[in-house]
């Protein structure tokens, strides 16, 4: 007669409990795939480059787009769907611009090497400035309104906080970790940055006072401020997707998903407050419901290659459109206005 030892209960009870635990993921999935609706309606598309992106931001609005491409940065009039300027860091030398950042009021672009930042007029296109830092590569940077507050996130875990105006200086020390990732209001008071670390501080930037602790277990990936100081967001590098009530500093919603990994290259909040967007580097953009955390919608951007992935978003004063730029070099505009609620 056949003896059941106790390792073979255990096993026994281990793998029941696995097939459990698998059924109930793939059941959850079904579940969130049930409850997103169908992709909305692609309105426009507009091919900025066929050589793909390094970098790209939109307007808040959705009225201009910057992009930095092989040829150098270009910023253009999206109502008109032409380009309007092109910039060079270095002319007739390799573009190296990785970051580009356009103001909350439409009126200035950054744009950023390893080494070098570089101010400029929205509307007539002049330089503003070149300023170097020696110190540190620049890994992430972002500018409040007019162009002159100016927030940048170094590879040794510091972040640079600069008025170029009265040449006020400040440094945010409390990351030990490289910056991967900044937001800075539009009024240029408070940064949100993140680094390796897992810290993620929103900060005064008169005081470098910490006015809310947002960290996260493991690197954070991504984060963004809703540009009313409703909402934050940080993720990680797992499975950590947190948005959080700036008024109580507590989480208000966390994002619903079944994968162990999941990685943003870009987030952005609606104007409303309700929605949350989200690339991935799976070509696939997907909305949230920024109360409950619950996807609403998934699509495919449009590629050739698995790489290409979203590098901004932006939403119309309405919520009712979303257009998304791409390092394929395209820019697409859907038609969400169903998703309103």
């Amino acid at each position: 007669m056949a003896l059941i030892t106790k390792v073979d209960i255990r096993l026994t009870i281990q793998k029941t409990h696995n097939q459990l635990r698998n059924y109930f993921s793939a059941l959850l999935a079904l579940i969130l795939l049930a409850a997103c609706t169908d992709a909305p309606t692609e309105i426009n598309r507009i091919e900025q480059t066929d050589n793909g992106a390094y970098a790209a931001d939109l307007s808040q609005a959705g009225i201009y787009s910057v992009m930095s491409t092989q040829q150098g940065v270009s910023l253009w009039d999206l109502d008109k769907n032409l380009p309007k300027f092109v910039w060079q860091h270095k002319p007739n030398q390799q573009n190296r611009v990785h970051i580009t950042k356009i103001s909350d009021d439409s009126r200035f672009v950054l744009t950023a090497e390893s080494n070098q930042f570089a101010i400029w007029n929205l509307q007539t296109g002049a330089n503003r400035g070149f300023y170097q830092v020696e110190a540190s590569q620049i890994m992430v940077a972002d500018l409040a309104n007019g162009g002159e507050k100016v927030a940048l996130g170094l590879m040794d875990g510091r972040v640079l906080f600069i008025n170029l105006q009265t040449g006020r200086r400040l440094e945010f020390l409390a990351h030990s970790e490289r910056i991967s990732a900044l937001d800075i209001t539009p009024n240029g008071h408070y940064v949100l940055s993140g680094s390796y670390d897992g810290s993620a501080y929103l900060w005064h930037t008169q005081s470098a006072q910490i006015t809310r602790d947002l960290s996260l277990q493991g690197r954070i990936s991504q984060l963004a401020l809703d540009n009313k100081a409703r909402y934050a967001f940080t993720a990680n590098s797992t499975n950590q997707s947190i948005i959080w009530d700036l008024t109580t500093g507590q989480q208000h919603s966390k994002l619903r998903y079944i994968a162990r990994q999941q990685i943003f290259t870009q987030v952005k909040f609606s104007h409303n407050g309700k929605l949350l967007a989200t690339g991935a580097p799976n070509q696939k953009i997907k909305i949230w419901s920024v109360d409950n955390g619950q996807p609403i919608a998934e699509w495919h951007i449009t590629s050739d290659h698995f790489a290409a992935t979203v590098l901004d978003f932006a939403f119309t004063l309405n919520d009712q459109q979303l257009t998304a730029s791409t390092s394929f070099g395209l820019l697409q505009t859907w038609d969400i206005s169903q998703l309103i609620y």
